[in-house]
């Protein structure tokens, strides 16, 4: 009741306040209906009230309107939908859908939700951190969506369609000031149609410089900014016949800061050396270095269709190359060092293509039909100063070969009536190398800082002594076919209700931080079998847009972290750790009362427990002696073969809390345009609710969780007619609330949160040529 009153003020605050734009589902069109936002998930044009699943969908104009920089700007806004960084590695998401999230920053361990860019699956969690600036839309769509979608499609998809080129020349510049010395300049340039309207192509800039909300006491530097760097470009080929293609390409360099740890006190002696001022200021850390990842990615897609009369031929050929150099403090302390300073040195690249037949829609029985490749490798070294005596290194090779075949087939038996069955058959394959070793510190770091606490923990790897080491080449391979089965009947031409049954599949793979060969793996594919029952109307002759959904999720062989000993400490390593079952409900709603006044409402439900984890998951090795809630014989620890006169204890863990799943979440956001004689005046609102969720799901201890929170956005803009120039005054975060987005610990050290940014303002100025 605590929780529904304070939501409900918050939401009475929001409407009566007005203002930033990005949460209004739908676009209003005139006659007060709905202006739909059309989607390709089931990789057809079709508005998003005719798809049979739960997607919520995002235009270009709800996207760049909130201020949005990244993908996790829009956290929060739809239902059981977390969007949020990583925390540990600055350049890494942690997207959650319906429960089920990966936040891991290494290469090989393959999200649960996929990201796809223009119709090309990106692999690297670490190139998904996405800058949002000339983007169509954004579609996230929930629940597996192997059967058209592919692969590591577990939980969901984000799915992103960057601006195509225009037929009429023009162009659009923005710039924008605001809180902790954010300069950001955004710039497109479309051509209009040439060579006998033949082609089209467009150019867009983006450049972002932010100074980081955070303060590095240890160095004085700044934390949690970053400069960004990106360009994108398209070509569109079409003489208006049955051929047409297109061709995106994009580049972009980021460099960021941070993160800014906030260490809890364990009761570890050293914490008590922590400055003061970082045990009681979340935006103050004490790091003896600056945590950065400085990452560079292009690639691009190839998209060309042709139509054979009887349906369309579409072929989309990918390449994505991404390098990134990170670097961060896993202890969150700064005695003893070095300790857990960690770097890792990436380098890596995807090819793909997929060839698809689509039919004409309004036939008894329409299909889609098609094939997929994809292969990636890549490199990744890893520096590891792991105790003052001793630094692990280890050299990481994956090559990776997929292919796959689908199809989805509708029928209308009947009018109104809808049966849909569907499938793919999905091969996966991986070939590892992995080669690490153990080297003694020969350099005192003392009392150094900054560059010259860099250079001498360096010195010190480079001349220790080997202590031991190890490599193995390993391959592995999984199959799996996924099948979805639909039915979808639509009561009147504005209501429609479906019920879905779709499994979903994520390959197995290897461990990045094993230092012996019992921790590298392989680990086994994990699984889910989904349901899902709703319906989308607009009622009231398309005033009120009402859309709920149910689901039951059960999972099996679920891949997550667990604590084994290494070959010199304990490591956090991937294998199959569980079964859950992930229900619950999603209400999504849009009214527009009058004239320019849109409402938009969501709320969320969700109920995810484990039913099966028996796993040591405390990192604690013991004599073996039975513990409290053990479901298992204790496991010698093994290295290299060998026992060492330890055991973990397996122990009943099923009463953790998996991570990023709040019970309740919702949105409420007003939007008002109030036309004037030079244009209009556009007023923007929106509260964003979440309980008390667990952001690392293997501890139920108090400093892994986010509190429940409200968060309070708003916008102003004053525009002249069609938006021919816009002025936007926005603030984020109205009520500075104090909000991790993550939370993680290594081994014995203690919890490091990491925190969201306060409040913020700032100032917007756009013009349209």
């Amino acid at each position: 009741m605590k929780t529904a009153f304070l939501f409900l003020s918050v939401a009475a605050v929001a409407l009566t306040s007005a203002p930033a734009h990005a949460q209004s589902a739908d676009e209003g069109a005139s006659g007060g209906g709905f202006g739909d936002i059309v989607v390709t998930a089931q990789r057809r044009s079709e508005s998003v009230q005719d798809v049979p699943i739960s997607i919520s969908a995002f235009n270009s104009e709800m996207v760049e309107s909130s201020g949005s920089t990244n993908i996790t700007s829009l956290n929060g806004i739809a239902p059981n939908v977390v969007l949020q960084t990583q925390g540990l590695v600055a350049n890494v998401p942690m997207i959650s859908i319906r429960g089920m999230s990966t936040a891991d920053p290494d290469p090989n361990a393959d999200p649960k939700v996929s990201t796809i860019i223009d119709g090309v699956y990106i692999p690297f969690v670490s190139s998904t951190m996405l800058d949002l600036f000339d983007v169509e839309r954004i579609e996230v769509l929930k629940g597996p969506q192997g059967v058209l979608f592919g692969k590591n499609n577990l939980a969901g998809t984000i799915n992103v369609i960057t601006a195509r080129p225009t037929d009429d020349f023009g162009g659009e510049a923005r710039v924008t000031l605001g809180s902790f010395g954010l300069k950001q300049f955004r710039g497109k340039l479309n051509s209009g149609r040439f060579a006998d309207d033949a082609l089209a192509a467009k150019v867009s800039v983006n450049f972002r410089d932010y100074n980081g909300y955070a303060r590095n006491v240890i160095t004085g530097n700044r934390l949690n900014g970053a400069n960004v760097k990106s360009v994108r470009g398209a070509l569109n080929f079409d003489r208006g016949g049955a051929f047409d293609s297109t061709i995106v390409a994009d580049w972009l360099k980021q460099k960021t800061t941070g993160p800014a740890p906030h260490v809890l006190d364990n009761g570890d002696a050293n914490w008590d050396l922590l400055p003061a001022v970082v045990k009681t200021d979340v935006r103050k850390a004490a790091v003896l270095f600056d945590p950065y990842a400085n990452t560079e990615t292009y690639g691009g897609s190839w998209t060309s269709n042709l139509d054979v009369g009887y349906g369309t031929i579409t072929s989309v050929l990918g390449y994505r190359h991404l390098t990134y150099v990170t670097r961060g403090d896993f202890d969150g302390l700064i005695t003893p060092a070095p300790n857990l300073d960690v770097i890792r040195d990436f380098s890596g690249e995807s090819k793909s293509g997929e060839l698809r037949y689509v039919s004409p829609a309004g036939e008894p029985v329409d299909f889609v039909v098609g094939l997929y490749y994809q292969t990636d490798k890549w490199r990744q070294f890893n520096t590891v100063f792991a105790t003052p005596t001793t630094t692990t290194l280890a050299q990481l090779h994956q090559n990776t070969e997929s292919y796959a075949v689908f199809a989805l087939v509708n029928a209308h038996p009947a009018d109104g009536l809808t049966l849909s069955i569907g499938g793919r058959f999905s091969h996966d394959s991986k070939k590892y190398d992995i080669a690490t070793q153990v080297r003694t510190n020969t350099t005192s770091v003392g009392n150094l800082t900054g560059d010259a606490y860099t250079q001498a923990v360096m010195q010190s790897l480079l001349s220790g002594a080997q202590l031991s080491s190890f490599a193995t080449s390993l391959k592995a391979s999984w199959s799996e076919f996924t099948p979805r089965l639909t039915v979808e009947y639509r009561v009147s031409p504005s209501a429609m209700v479906y019920a879905n049954y779709s499994q979903g599949y994520k390959a197995g793979g290897f461990n990045s931080r094993g230092t012996i060969a019992e921790n590298v793996g392989p680990y086994n594919p994990e699984y889910v079998n989904a349901f899902e029952v709703g319906a989308k109307t607009d009622l009231f002759d398309r005033l009120l847009r009402f859309n709920v959904a149910g689901f039951v999720n059960n999972y099996r062989d679920l891949q997550g972290s667990v604590t084994k000993m290494g070959a010199v400490r304990a490591e956090n390593i991937t294998t199959n750790i569980a079964a859950a079952k992930i229900y619950g409900f999603e209400v999504e709603t849009l009214l527009r009362p009058a004239d320019g006044l849109t409402i938009g409402a969501n709320l969320a439900y969700l109920h995810a427990r484990y039913t099966d984890f028996c796993a040591d998951t405390n990192g604690v090795f013991t004599n073996g002696a039975p513990e409290p809630g053990q479901c298992g014989p204790a496991q010698p620890i093994l290295i290299n073969g060998v026992p060492n006169g330890t055991f973990a204890v397996p122990t009943d863990s099923s009463g953790l809390n998996l991570a990023n799943a709040p019970k309740w979440s919702g949105s409420l956001a007003v939007d008002y345009a109030i036309p004037m004689s030079f244009g209009e005046i556009k007023l923007h609102s929106d509260a964003r609710y979440s309980s008390r969720f667990n952001t690392w799901g293997r501890s139920n201890l108090p400093g892994y969780y986010r509190d429940e929170v409200v968060l309070l956005n708003a916008s102003v803009a004053v525009a002249g007619e069609d938006d021919r120039w816009k002025v936007t005054l926005y603030g984020s975060n109205l009520t500075d609330q104090k909000v991790i987005s993550g939370a993680t610990n290594a081994g014995a050290t203690p919890i490091s949160q990491f925190y969201q940014p306060p409040r913020e303002f700032g100032v917007d100025f756009a013009v349209k040529f």
